[in-house]
């Protein structure tokens, strides 16, 4: 079996073209998945619409059916990294209990927090220790998280660490919650933000919608014991929501949730990605016997994002779709250094809400939707694979340009024919262009008299340059022009004056050059021969049907690759997104090796992402790694060298490193089978 480097090495290599010969980067790849793409052989595949918005009134509502409540319905509750939202706290009190003024601007010194003490959020949590509540995943209900930055040589941890990432998955057989943070930046402060922001939101969704506070009970501190219930309903088998309009006035009075938290645990800021999973209201057709059946089971998603965090959902009819696509422009290039949007205190206090969307979108059963940071979905950027590049050419200039002159010519038609006619004096025209076709059920002119009959009928443009038409036989290789139909075609389209229009002459094939064919060509004018016999002229040559009947089959090659110095091919903006789908799409459908079983459920879905992303960001991290960058070997001896000199060495790797594919960044990832868990 081959390892998994060089599984990911050939598929790499089938990928991209940067590994061709310099000499054959003119030559098109066929094999090549970007070449496939971008000769039109490969596309996104129609699916469902995905509908967005800003606020939840600018959405279409639909009714809700039936869904599971309460905690006795949990089947899969999950979190991470490293203890995820539960090494956070939340303080619910009473509304008549005053809370202590709190300032967050201008904050210079961080006093020791006793009340935080205890419960660490950056220590190393794993999946044993995790409260039990929190431990329950399963192949239809996971998550997972990385760090793909390089290993200090000295000190054996990651640079970045801790992941200022953090996942949250409450899962039900029918629906389930899904929500994913990044925080902004390296540092503590920042997987706070993102801890409190999961935390936050996802405790008031398993309130509002699904009556439910048990997994968050022993995360919360209750300054009032009054307030123990938290207002929840006695009937856990309620429904509270009763269609997706309801559903996205819950999604944003939580984010609202997570800000406040991020607030109390004096965090940064995040980003946050939340989608709610509902099953429809089923509908019901009647058949012959007069019996009743329910349609094939569809759910929706209900998304709401701030931020470059991402939704998708994976179907196995329609391939991958970006849920939360309305929160960023396809049609340009975006600076991944900027997150577009942020909760937390951006000027002091306040979130930045630019890009804040709501999406929402049907689901079949067993389509699986996932929420993922950008240090995942960045990865399969192909600008950023080295895969493709940005187009230096500028099309839609040319073609300003050309509809600028387009635009003059119709506001001054007279000037403009005026100066066409005074250059085209005295120079030799270009050949005209393809006669038309003839029908067959009107045939072709065969008769020298019909030539003339219909050229006499047509009336011709006028010219000063009556020697336009002599000029042109007189050019080499032109004898085909002498042609009738040739001769009568250019009549109708030259600017010579009717009146002083020759005879067309006719011409003797028995004194015509030998033509050379090709094998082709020649088999098809005999079979055309044998079926319609040509017609004898007066000039004693013949004529086939029709003269028009070229061999276009070079119109049916594949479009020219734009490519730059080192055959690297060039993609617009709206090319580069749907590549970056394509190749998820890919990697899901057929793994790394390109032989594999397409995804079917969650767990591996989150496996076959995150390895790509660390296969694709391995070359980054060798090279950052490398021990010249750390020791110097004296006499056989590693000499660890001073700060300084690392900090140099290691600014030269940086610039080394950014010819090399990958992004380095934290990577997290949640998913959830539709309707899988259910089975």
């Amino acid at each position: 079996m081959p390892s998994l480097r060089k599984r990911v090495s050939s598929y790499l290599r089938q990928l991209s073209f940067h590994n061709e010969p310099r000499d054959k980067r003119n030559n098109v790849n066929e094999n090549a998945f970007v070449t496939k793409y971008l000769q039109g052989l490969i596309n996104l595949k129609e699916s469902p619409p995905i509908i967005y918005g800003k606020n939840p009134t600018d959405l279409p509502s639909y009714d809700l059916g039936r869904y599971d409540s309460g905690s006795s319905s949990i089947i899969g509750c999950y979190t991470g990294p490293n203890g995820g939202l539960t090494t956070v706290k939340r303080t619910e009190k009473h509304l008549c209990i005053p809370d202590d003024d709190i300032d967050f601007i201008d904050t210079h010194e961080d006093e020791p927090d006793e009340s935080h003490a205890e419960s660490d959020p950056f220590r190393k949590v794993e999946d044993a220790v995790l409260p039990e509540e929190w431990n329950r995943k399963s192949d239809f209900c996971y998550g997972l998280s990385d760090s793909l930055y390089d290993r200090n040589q000295i000190t054996r941890q990651k640079n970045g660490d801790p992941i200022a990432d953090c996942f949250g998955v409450i899962a039900r057989k029918d629906s389930a919650i899904l929500a994913v943070a990044d925080g902004v930046n390296w540092g503590e402060k920042a997987a706070v933000a993102a801890k409190s922001a999961v935390h936050g939101s996802l405790h008031y969704l398993n309130k509002t919608i699904f009556n439910d506070t048990k997994p968050f009970e022993k995360l919360t501190t209750k300054a009032d014991e009054a307030n123990a219930e938290g207002g929840l309903n006695p009937d856990e088998s309620l429904n509270l929501v009763g269609n997706t309009r309801e559903v996205f006035v819950a999604l944003l009075r939580a984010f609202n949730c997570a800000h406040d938290l991020i607030l109390e645990n004096k965090g940064m800021l995040t980003t946050l990605t939340v989608a709610v999973v509902l099953p429809l209201k089923s509908k019901s057709i009647r058949i012959d016997n007069g019996a009743r059946t329910n349609h094939e089971p569809r759910y929706v998603c209900c998304v709401c994002n701030v931020g470059d965090t991402l939704a998708y959902v994976f179907s196995q009819n329609y391939g991958i779709r970006e849920l939360t696509k309305g929160s960023h422009d396809v049609n340009s290039n975006r600076d991944m250094r900027d997150a577009l949007g942020a909760l937390g205190p951006v000027d002091g206090i306040n979130p930045e809400l630019s890009n804040l969307t709501l999406s929402i979108t049907t689901l079949n059963e067993d389509d699986i939707v996932m929420v993922a940071s950008d240090g995942l979905t960045d990865n399969f950027d192909p600008n950023v694979c080295k895969f493709t590049v940005n187009s230096t050419v500028d099309p839609p200039k040319a073609k300003r340009a050309g509809t600028v002159a387009a635009g003059l010519q119709q506001q001054q038609p007279s000037e403009k024919l005026t100066t066409h006619r005074e250059e085209t004096v005295g120079t030799v025209p270009k050949p005209p262009v393809k006669p038309p076709r003839k029908s067959k059920n009107r045939g072709s002119i065969t008769s020298e008299s019909k030539s003339s009959s219909s050229l006499e009928s047509s009336p011709a443009p006028r010219s000063n340059s009556p020697s336009l038409r002599e000029s042109s036989s007189n050019v080499p290789g032109s004898e085909h022009h002498r042609n009738p139909l040739v001769d009568h075609f250019m009549r109708q389209n030259s600017l010579d004056d009717g009146s002083k229009l020759k005879k067309p002459q006719t011409l003797d094939v028995r004194k015509q050059p030998p033509v050379m064919e090709n094998k082709a060509s020649s088999l098809r004018r005999q079979v055309s021969s044998q079926k319609n016999p040509p017609t004898s002229r007066e000039g004693g040559y013949k004529l086939l049907k029709s003269k028009t009947s070229l061999d276009f089959r070079a119109s049916s090659h594949k479009p020219q690759i734009l490519r730059n110095k080192d055959g690297v091919p060039y993609v617009t903006p709206l090319q580069r997104y749907e590549l970056q789908l394509l190749l998820m799409e890919d990697v899901l459908l057929n793994g790394i090796s390109g032989r594999d079983s397409p995804t079917a459920n969650a767990k591996r879905l989150c496996e076959n992402l995150i390895s790509f992303t660390i296969s694709i960001t391995a070359a980054k991290r060798r090279t950052l790694e490398d021990p010249d960058m750390y020791f110097d070997n004296r006499n056989g001896v590693l000499m660890e060298v001073s700060s300084q000199e690392k900090k140099l060495r290691r600014k030269r790797g940086l610039d080394k490193v950014q010819a090399l594919p990958g992004k380095l960044d934290h990577v997290t990832i949640a998913a959830y089978n539709v309707g899988g868990v259910a089975r």
